[in-house]
């Protein structure tokens, strides 16, 4: 049987992280939806490399691979949305319009290092330019891939760029990705990321009527 004092820190407990959650749910929409953007640009860029290779079309007919690439676009952009927005709300860490819109106004950080370099002054900045990266890729998808096909596949090429800049956003700024197991885990799954990227450009490189 459970004894009254174990329900007294049972109950203790539970009104505690409800009190965390109540006063800290901005955050945890931040933390949540920064995931997600993440998640999205891995699939997002690994389906893009999957169709330019032609490896997707296995299995996936090429207007439906097309279709379900431009649905992660979107739900990328939406979650960007979302973290950015949330930050005008949250009081763990204040944030001005300016402040997500323009980069190097704020210089928040989680004050960690990569190969002992300190990114923080560029933590919140690499975000905010990889979020217009993000814009320009899916307008120009939208806008010139039928009209103007050559200068669509130059812009498109920035989706490789924002991948590193997220990479770099999420490492200094993220709290969950400070230290331990889940930072090694980022660092491994974006070497492997940014290894197709360079495969891909080597690629593009050496095939001329790709």
């Amino acid at each position: 049987m459970i004894h009254i004092n174990e329900l007294n820190i049972i109950s203790s407990v539970f009104e505690t992280v409800q009190s965390r959650v109540s006063s800290s749910w901005p955050w945890y929409i931040i933390r949540a939806s920064g995931f997600t953007a993440v998640a999205l640009l891995i699939l997002l860029t690994i389906s893009g490399i999957g169709q330019v290779t032609g490896f997707v079309f296995r299995f996936i007919e090429p207007i439906k691979a097309w279709a379900i690439h431009k649905t992660i676009a979107f739900a990328l952009c939406a979650a960007v949305i979302v973290h950015g927005g949330f930050l005008l709300i949250d009081h763990y860490v204040k944030f001005s319009l300016p402040q997500i819109l323009v980069p190097f106004l704020n210089r928040y950080s989680n004050g960690s290092s990569l190969l002992g370099i300190n990114l923080s002054w560029f933590a919140i900045a690499s975000g905010i330019i990889a979020a217009y990266g993000i814009i320009i890729v899916v307008v120009s998808s939208l806008t010139m891939i039928d009209k103007n096909k050559k200068t669509w596949k130059l812009l498109h090429y920035l989706s490789y760029g924002v991948a590193i800049l997220v990479f770099f956003h999420a490492l200094s700024s993220g709290s969950d990705l400070r230290y331990g197991i889940f930072r090694l885990g980022f660092i491994a799954l974006w070497l492997a990321i940014i290894a197709a990227i360079i495969s891909r450009i080597y690629r593009a490189g050496i095939i001329k009527n790709e």
